[in-house]
């Protein structure tokens, strides 16, 4: 299925944003697969198996072990001259000048997750939300089926994207909790405990500085009087001088570093662990 409408909302936003960065860069890409049915992943199960062709994947449509069965990834294509033919089609798949490494470079950047960086199969073309890790076990695990997952896409209560206009005021320790575990793929039932923080990931102007979990951090920092600015998402220099100053008003350290470690002690703060 090609209808990118169907994917995960902030898949849309990002994607649409890869295209713009990428055109930036002078490349143009384009999509291909996007989400897919139990029973279009049970036919590419069965290509060069019970079907002709060549073996294109080992995930069973029944097994829900697709990220393209949750609606978290999507496939691109070079859409360019790469070859000088005056062809474009024939270089959807043409990587001889690394223009998919540069692709993938890009999309990390704005951070989404690429198929390019697996060890055990290298998949270039392949694009996902890495917030539930590189492959559906944690989905499967939280929500059991694509349908409950997607389902809760529309739920007030578990918002993709924290909704930046919300006021510090209103924005709530709670909330913040269950915006960073639905970002980094815990359970969001706003508690933190022991896999909230196991699955907390670094963020600096350096580290991961455009993932969904800076916007609900940006907002904490704000709502607790550490003025990150506008919360849109980009770790910048006003996030980094918030963060300096948390951690010496409230952490006492003596020498700050304008980064939130993975697991560390400001996660625990931020989280009202410790």
């Amino acid at each position: 299925m090609r209808d990118i409408t169907k994917l995960h909302p902030r898949l849309q936003k990002l994607a649409a944003q890869l295209q713009q960065e990428c055109g930036k860069q002078g490349l143009s890409i384009k999509y291909s697969e996007c989400l897919r049915t139990t029973e279009e992943q049970d036919a590419l199960y069965a290509q060069g198996r019970t079907a002709p062709g060549s073996i294109i994947t080992n995930a069973k449509g029944s097994t829900y072990s697709s990220q393209h069965q949750w609606g978290i990834a999507v496939d691109f294509y070079i859409d360019m001259d790469v070859d000088g033919d005056g062809e474009k089609k024939d270089d959807a798949f043409n990587n001889s000048t690394g223009l998919f490494e540069r692709v993938g470079a890009i999309a990390k950047s704005i951070g989404l997750g690429w198929g390019g960086d697996w060890t055990s199969i290298k998949d270039r073309p392949h694009l996902y939300l890495p917030d539930w890790g590189s492959t559906a076990s944690k989905l499967k695990q939280l929500y059991k089926t694509p349908d409950q997952f997607m389902a809760s896409w529309k739920d007030s209560d578990l918002p993709q994207t924290p909704d930046s206009s919300t006021k510090p005021s209103e924005y709530t320790k709670k909330q913040f909790i269950r915006d960073v575990q639905s970002c980094t793929g815990s359970n969001p039932d706003g508690i933190a405990g022991k896999e909230t923080i196991g699955n907390t990931i670094t963020i600096s102007a350096v580290k991961n500085r455009k993932h969904s979990v800076i916007t609900p951090v940006q907002k904490r920092l704000n709502t607790l009087g550490y003025d990150c600015g506008t919360a849109d998402g980009i770790a910048g220099p006003k996030f980094t001088s918030a963060v300096n100053r948390y951690q010496s008003r409230v952490l006492k350290y003596r020498t700050t570093d304008g980064e939130i470690t993975a697991g560390k002690k400001m996660w625990k703060s931020l989280l009202g662990m410790i």
